[in-house]
């Protein structure tokens, strides 16, 4: 399978490439070309270090990325996302999108902030063409551990989705990350109380002094 990260050189962007690069082809993805073919072989470099075999990762621009690929992972901010993807529409087809994106403002604590869809998730399915397949998954995760091939990542991933095979897709792909448990959360409808969860998480970190929270459902 060939998956795009946009945001790729970010820290969540990079542990999604480390963590996936051993079974699938891996593009990473950013408006700079150059920034994007530098973590691309830094990510390689460090794989080849640890004497983890990869399928490939090669750094392009974003509108080069999504063409041929089956998978687009959404690691970028909120703001300015929309912008993005309209940008990028013209270059959609069919392929899976993966939303981890959380609308959220800081004031006196971190606050959801949806748009008037509901959900980020169903924003972005607003914006893209229908044949494209949004699916919400991965906002409770430590990008620091998931960036870190010696963590161990013991969390549960809410997957929620329209589509039944793109959603069965991507359960496969956090299956494939050590300890990840996928968890079906049903329609993209559902997507605004996973995404609310990660404002909570950090406001619940803070007053603690604790770190790296993720969701384990026992």
């Amino acid at each position: 399978m060939k998956i795009a990260i946009l945001g790729g050189t970010g820290s969540i962007g990079e542990g999604f490439a480390l963590r996936w690069a051993s079974k699938h082809d891996i593009v990473v993805c950013s408006r700079d070309v150059d920034k994007a073919i530098k973590a691309a072989d830094d990510y390689s470099n460090l794989l080849l270090s640890k004497g983890t075999l990869c399928c490939g990762i090669t750094g392009c621009t974003n509108e080069t990325a999504i063409q041929d690929v089956d998978v687009v992972v959404l690691s970028v901010p909120y703001k300015g996302m929309v912008p993005l993807l309209e940008k990028l529409k013209p270059f959609f087809k069919d392929q899976i999108v993966i939303s981890m994106v959380v609308p959220m403002a800081k004031n006196d604590k971190f606050e959801y902030t949806p748009p008037e869809q509901g959900s980020a998730a169903l924003e972005i399915k607003s914006v893209l063409p229908e044949t494209v397949k949004v699916i919400s998954a991965y906002h409770n995760i430590s990008a620091k551990k998931l960036a870190d091939l010696e963590s161990t990542l013991d969390y549960d991933v809410v997957i929620c989705g329209d589509d039944e095979d793109a959603k069965k897709t991507v359960m496969e792909l956090t299956h494939e990350i050590n300890n990840l448990r996928p968890l079906d959360g049903g329609g993209l409808e559902s997507s605004y109380m996973i995404e609310s969860l990660t404002p909570f998480l950090i406001n619940l970190a803070i007053k603690n002094g604790l770190r790296d929270l993720g969701v384990k459902f026992l």
